[in-house]
């Protein structure tokens, strides 16, 4: 996956009236049920080291809760990372929100909007399922969501999209995460696109990092500067 803006593995994926039957709504009160065992553990595990008073938010807590298996194990990586990505970019000062390493090279506000869009566009436009009813339409437009540079709102469109993300992601059954799923070309399933957007966040975050530190910003969950 590129990080230039030209090679950008969502540039061909445009997610505009997607729609299903039922919308979202259910998804919160679907993942509340499940299995009873070990969502205290899992929960009390990724709250370990998080920036915010060291707790996922709460949709991230109701899809953790009661819950185990490929979804939930997803889910720990996926609750750290949120909240990796917005306490970053508080961390980061507005002024450097504009900073690029290099022409052509995404810039911070860039990163943090490409990985805010695609926490929507990856995961609606693959499964066919409508946008967060809470997300500004811009954030996910893939064509200009990059264009956005407000500190606030870059903000709060890192935290609703990741928390769309987890709220879909568990509500997913065994059985659909083995259908058979083609995107970008290659013939996977849908647990494989779940793998492969794990995966584009955790790039983007490592460029964030990276940014940061070309700024004097250290991560807050650094403790001690390290």
């Amino acid at each position: 996956m590129n990080c230039s803006k030209s090679g950008s593995i969502l540039g061909a994926l445009v997610v505009s009236g997607v729609l299903i039957a039922g919308g979202t709504a259910g998804l919160d009160a679907q993942t509340a049920g499940g299995n009873a065992t070990g969502g205290g553990d899992i929960v009390a595990g990724v709250a370990a080291g998080l920036p915010d008073g060291g707790q996922p938010s709460p949709a991230t807590r109701r899809a953790l809760e009661g819950r185990k298996g490929f979804q939930t194990e997803i889910m720990e990586g996926l609750a750290q990372a949120r909240d990796k990505y917005v306490g970053l970019a508080r961390e980061m000062p507005e002024s450097a929100y504009g900073w690029r390493p290099g022409e052509g090279v995404r810039s911070v506000s860039e990163v943090f909007m490409h990985v805010a869009a695609a926490n929507i566009g990856i995961i609606a436009g693959t499964l066919e399922m409508p946008p967060p009813e809470d997300a500004d339409p811009r954030w996910y437009d893939m064509r200009n969501a990059e264009s956005i540079t407000d500190k606030e709102t870059i903000v709060q469109a890192l935290g609703v999209t990741f928390d769309y993300a987890a709220r879909v992601i568990m509500d997913l059954s065994d059985a659909r995460l083995e259908e058979p799923l083609s995107f970008f070309g290659t013939q996977s399933t849908v647990r494989g696109m779940v793998i492969m957007f794990v995966n584009h966040y955790h790039e983007h975050l490592g460029q964030a990092v990276a940014y940061a530190r070309m700024n004097g910003v250290v991560p807050p969950w650094s403790g001690g500067g390290q």
